[in-house]
């Protein structure tokens, strides 16, 4: 079960410190069960609320820590994750990917595994339940990036993720509804993917 699905700011330059991530979009799959099974007040859910905010604050700046760690032992330039050069499809190697866990009470009552892709200035991290296949996870988050990236042009503008946050929506509950992972070859990511196109506003 996928838990959270965050889109978050990534140091331009190596030497940024990493605590300056900023969260321009978060996901948290069934909220409204979670606070429901809680049973409490209304202030009581809002502190929820906003603890669950911080608590996806800090994964965001975790996982751009590790994303700049990850660059600078790939002995990459830094002027190579500043822009992207081109309209081309992006592809992403192996130091834009990573994965680290949470352990149970540092931001959650479990132990949560959170999988990150860094694409140029933004960061993209799923947080999953320690049981999940890890392995679906990670294709499912790349195929997600991909097509956010590709498809609604994240990278043109940093003001596009918030100014597409609905589109960013459908495309979730589309590739992983209710936060569950689909096993999908790529002739049924392509149907989905067509899906999206058709049903989105201009």
């Amino acid at each position: 079960m996928v838990y959270g699905f965050v889109i978050h700011t990534v140091g331009a330059t190596l030497d940024e410190t990493p605590n300056s991530s900023r969260v321009l979009y978060s996901k948290v799959f069934n909220y409204e069960l979670i606070d429901q099974k809680q049973n409490l007040d209304e202030q009581c859910l809002q502190n929820e609320r906003i603890k669950r905010k911080q608590h996806i604050t800090i994964v965001a700046r975790q996982a751009e820590s590790m994303c700049l760690l990850s660059r600078q032992a790939s002995g990459r330039p830094a002027s190579e994750f500043i822009v992207h050069p081109t309209d081309e499809p992006i592809s992403l190697l192996e130091e834009d990917v990573g994965v680290f866990s949470l352990s149970p009470g540092d931001l959650f009552t479990c132990e949560k595994i959170v999988l990150w892709v860094s694409v140029y200035s933004l960061g993209f991290s799923l947080i999953c339940d320690s049981q999940e296949n890890l392995t679906l996870a990670e294709c499912t988050l790349r195929t997600v990036v991909k097509y956010l990236v590709d498809s609604l042009k994240l990278l043109t503008n940093s003001s596009n993720v918030v100014l597409k946050a609905d589109k960013i929506e459908m495309s979730l509950d589309k590739f992983m509804p209710h936060g569950q992972l689909l096993f999908l070859n790529h002739q049924a990511t392509q149907a989905l993917e067509k899906e999206l196109i058709s049903s989105m506003p201009l």
